[in-house]
């Protein structure tokens, strides 16, 4: 195997497991192995020196476990990938993975004890080939000043990602990402940069109406699709609690000349934790308008049956961690299974998000969910190079793998 990495840092403590995993790594073309057992130790390495290309993190440590790791791996400017390793219940596995990616790493899996090379292999392949470098994770933000100014200058740039229909490769909607246009650097910024300050100083929903916007003034390019194509765009909580919210949308689309049931309103699912009178009735009031109404990264929140029967959501997004895990665990099968179930009876239409390899999309159509989302079929794209694919889609298409971007607003 002629690996993609020239230099592994292996953060373990154990030194049999991390003499057997260096004999792997190396056997598989990668020229530089670097242990370490300390956790502290690994930090000072990667802030101070050469950064290596990925770093295999044990999450048992005799100084800090795997979750105070990557907390602390924030500090350091440090832009490469990451996997982990444990002995421990695979349940374990993906809440640290969980909490990598949600500060934007490229997290390639986890291992677990005793590792094999069959693993490895299997780790090693998930690195995208040739894909950019993505943007310092949670080093560099925007300035609330900035992120005020942009949205007056435009910086907000949409990108969309489409929807397929698998049974006739179909695009049946795209869904709009947030990107920050930098015209210092002429650079497009991670939403990383600047929706936790948007959140922080409350402008997030001056944000989001910008967003709408402008993703209304890419919409007549979508006129080449069928008028039933749909195009979703992500709302906080904070936003939806103004009362205000539905009739300003409405007036918005007016203006564009949009018909509401083009527009799909996404809202992710853990920020639904604690009912608020007002968001349930402004969720209310964009359904009675026309508005298609989706819960996002379904399965990472805690939603009640109760909450979704009583919340007029027509589509329920799979949480890309389930759908990429389920190959391989058979917890994250039994989520998507009990999730088909559920939006089966609620009468909601299921897509799977973060669909990347050929195995993924074979189990996930399976498993009787085919509409999909992710890599494997296009990746984001603005709008003047969003349509640069052959539709419909053609009904395998061996489209290069990436980590999927968890770009919202």
């Amino acid at each position: 195997m002629n690996s993609n990495y020239e230099h592994v840092l292996i953060l373990e403590d154990d030194a049999v497991t991390a003499e057997h995993l260096s004999k792997i790594l190396v056997k598989q073309g990668i020229t530089q192995v670097t242990r370490f057992e300390s956790g502290f130790d690994v930090l000072h390495e990667v802030e101070h020196k050469q950064h290596p290309d990925l770093i295999l993190c044990d999450l048992r440590l005799s100084d800090m476990d795997g979750l105070q790791f990557v907390r602390f791996l924030t500090e350091t400017h440090y832009e490469g990938d990451i996997g982990f390793i444990s002995g421990n219940d695979s349940r374990v596995l993906d809440v640290v993975q969980q909490l990598a990616r949600s500060l934007g790493y490229s997290v390639l899996g986890g291992m677990t004890k005793p590792v094999t090379p069959n693993q490895v292999v299997r780790m090693l392949m998930a690195r995208p080939i040739n894909e950019a470098k993505q943007q310092p994770h949670s080093i560099y933000s925007l300035s609330a000043n900035q992120i005020i100014k942009g949205i007056r200058t435009g910086a907000l740039v949409p990108y969309y990602q489409p929807k397929v229909d698998i049974k006739d490769s179909r695009v049946i909607g795209f869904e709009s990402l947030a990107r920050w246009h930098d015209k210092k650097t002429d650079k497009i910024l991670s939403p990383a940069t600047f929706i936790p300050v948007a959140e922080r100083f409350g402008i997030i929903s001056e944000l989001s109406l910008a967003f709408l916007k402008a993703v209304l003034s890419d919409f007549n390019q979508f006129q080449a699709f069928d008028e039933k194509v749909t195009v979703a765009v992500n709302f906080s909580i904070d936003t939806l609690s103004d009362r205000h919210l539905p009739d300003m949308l409405i007036d918005l689309l007016r203006e564009y000349n949009v018909s509401p049931s083009r527009i799909v309103i996404e809202v992710t699912e853990s920020r639904l934790a604690n009912d608020r009178i007002n968001v349930l009735e402004a969720l209310a009031r964009l359904h009675l308008a026309g508005f298609r109404l989706s819960i996002d990264d379904f399965g990472t929140g805690y939603s009640s049956l109760y909450r979704l029967k009583h919340t007029p959501f027509e589509e329920l997004k799979l949480d890309r961690s389930f759908v990429q895990d389920a190959v391989n665990d058979n917890s994250a099968k039994a989520v998507i299974r009990s999730s088909m179930q559920l939006a089966n009876e609620l009468n909601m239409q299921v897509v799977a998000e973060g669909v990347e390899t050929e195995a993924e999309q074979q189990l996930v159509d399976d498993m009787g969910c085919g509409i999909m989302q992710g890599f494997r079929f296009a990746k984001p794209q603005p709008i003047e190079r969003a349509f640069n694919i052959d539709w419909p889609l053609p009904p395998t298409s061996p489209v290069e793998t990436h980590p999927t971007d968890d770009a919202r607003v």
